[in-house]
């Protein structure tokens, strides 16, 4: 025994200096990620000079925005679409959930893997779709039912489509609370009297209300950081929310003021940083226990004929929001003109064009690229954090997992401007490096929420195994860690994978010649006119996605998006 204690103890003074190490390598990696961009924007944001030219620091941005009722009515604006969309886009995703999870509908593996699915479209294909569907004038389920009330171009357009759009993503937050629940409290309540109904007042939606209110702040959160549905479908209505102001001001308008977009910017961080600190402490402090532990059972509830009623509602939702628009995208992408669906107008001249031109061609293959490296990058690193913040024993592992989850709180475009201003100068600015570390960035919560997860249901056994054997912390890593973690890596992979692809206000901000990608194409050309080679665009992102997507399932065996 006592010659067995010195081998514990050499090993042990090179392990915890090999993990001081990873540790704070990690921790300067992710805050050059993370706090450096915000930083830059908050220091820039004093700057009242033009982009690129000497700095002239002064309060007058704020001054200017902080006077400037555009800004006082923006942010009425932003939360007159935000607060009912989420409410809206809650009841819906909720309902899904339980249906999906708690009651006898039929083929429910189907109905998941469709909303699944859903979730996975790109947004442009899909608000191109709506554009070409619900026009006043000459949209075409306007010209079949013979009607002009059919509008997404207003605030209850915006509402109604951004609702539908953020659904699928809620559902996928819910299924699991909902699934977790234990049977016998709702068969307690039958036993008692109470009518199914009743049981779903009294019993699922208290068991739910933490999950609930989590999602409904994620939601609000999620609403005011939007940005291609205000861009492309409000700002042509008139209505100006806080990221559109923002890129109206840095990019778009007439006079561009980068002091005062940066300050506006940091308006809206401050707004969902609050909001993200709200969610925090109230999952902190809320604790409701949704399964027993002994004797849980989680059985599902018969709705009776009902059942058939509820499954029509779901799919005709599927239908909608899923199918339709993309049937309709499939179609006038082989029309001569955009916006005209007849058989006599039948072409595929617009999909030889954008194949045989260098330019979409090299878009494609940027696309392809920013996504592989920024997935590939990203679970590495997310991999790193997650294994520290679960397994070390140092005060800083709580740092540095608060500092890999800013990026949630962090809206889309004021994450690229503070790319932007803090980056300009690196070798790595106007490459597709750049593009690679946002996006990296971006999903740093994506990836630690999924390794996370799988890490907490693997105990400690194997591991400490490993160490008594003198394993380094490398070697535990490869060979115990990974193997067990591949569904997750995968997941994450995938999940990164088609943030990359298919995100645009980062990537608006970030491309520069020769790193063009498609979802900067499909707004440059919808932004011109050129709707004919938007809509084919939008299909061939959309392709690269679903390959993507088909791809880890083959890989993984089942859903990618599982932990």
């Amino acid at each position: 025994m006592n010659s067995f204690a010195p081998t514990i103890a050499a090993t042990r003074t090179p392990r915890l200096m090999s993990e001081w190490i990873v540790l704070w390598s990690l921790l300067l990696v992710v805050g050059l990620l993370t706090i450096y961009p915000v930083a830059t924007i908050v220091i820039a944001s004093f700057n009242a000079a033009p982009f690129g030219a000497p700095a002239i620091w002064s309060i007058a941005p704020w001054q200017a925005v902080l006077s400037d009722a555009a800004t006082w009515k923006v942010l009425a604006t932003t939360i007159l679409i935000a607060v009912p969309r989420t409410m809206l886009a809650l009841v819906s995703a909720a309902t899904l959930a339980w249906l999906v999870a708690r009651t006898d509908v039929p083929g429910k593996k189907l109905l998941l893997g469709a909303l699944a699915f859903l979730f996975f479209l790109p947004d442009l294909p899909w608000i191109i779709s709506w554009m070409l569907m619900a026009s006043p004038q000459a949209g075409l389920l306007n010209t079949w039912f013979g009607t002009n009330w059919i509008n997404v171009f207003n605030v209850p357009g915006l509402i109604v489509l951004g609702a539908v759009r953020v659904t699928p993503t809620l559902f996928l937050f819910l299924y699991p609370a909902f699934l977790a629940m234990d049977a016998s409290l709702e068969e307690a309540a039958r036993v008692a009297g109470a009518s199914a109904w009743r049981t779903i007042w009294t019993i699922n939606l208290p068991l739910a209300k933490p999950a609930l209110l989590a999602v409904f702040i994620l939601a609000v959160v999620r609403s005011m950081d939007s940005f291609e549905l205000e861009q492309m479908i409000g700002t042509q209505a008139g209505i100006y929310v806080f990221t559109t102001r923002i890129y109206d001001l840095g990019f778009s308008g007439a006079n561009i003021m980068p002091g005062r977009a940066l300050a506006t910017s940091l308006l809206l961080l401050a707004i969902t940083l609050g909001l993200v600190f709200v969610q925090a402490r109230w999952l902190g402090t809320t604790a409701v226990t949704i399964i027993s532990g002994r004797g849980f059972r989680p059985r599902i509830l018969s709705l009776g004929a009902w059942r058939w009623v509820a499954l029509g509602g779901a799919w005709l939702f599927v239908l909608l929001t899923g199918l339709l628009p993309s049937v309709v995208l499939t179609v006038a992408s082989m029309m001569e003109v955009y916006g005209f669906i007849e058989l006599k107008m039948f072409t595929l001249r617009h999909w030889r064009e954008a194949l045989q031109s260098s330019s979409v061609l090299l878009s494609i293959w940027n696309t392809i690229q920013v996504g592989a490296a920024s997935a590939t990058v990203g679970i590495a690193l997310a991999l790193a954090i997650s294994y520290v913040v679960l397994r070390s024993q140092s005060a800083l592992r709580r740092v540095l997992d608060g500092v890999a989850w800013l990026p949630w709180a962090v809206p889309g475009l004021v994450m690229g401007l503070g790319f932007l201003w803090a980056f300009v100068a690196w070798p790595m600015f106007g490459t597709l490096w750049i593009l690679v570390l946002v996006f990296v960035a971006r999903g740093l919560p994506i990836g630690t929420q999924q390794f996370s997860a799988a890490m907490k249901q693997i105990g400690t056994e194997l591991e400490e195994a490993a160490r008594v054997h003198g394993a380094s912390w490398w070697q535990t890593l490869r060979r115990i860690w990974l193997p067990l973690l591949k569904p997750a890596m995968l997941g994450a992979w995938t999940l990164m994978f088609v943030m990359a692809v298919r995100v645009l206000d980062s990537a608006l901000i970030l491309t520069a010649a020769g790193t063009r990608m498609l979802s900067v194409d499909i707004f440059s050309y919808a932004g011109g006119g050129m709707m004919e080679g938007a809509v084919v665009l939008s299909l061939l992102q959309t392709g690269v996605i679903i390959v993507g997507y088909v791809t880890a399932r083959l890989l993984l065996g089942g859903s990618p998006i599982e932990a």
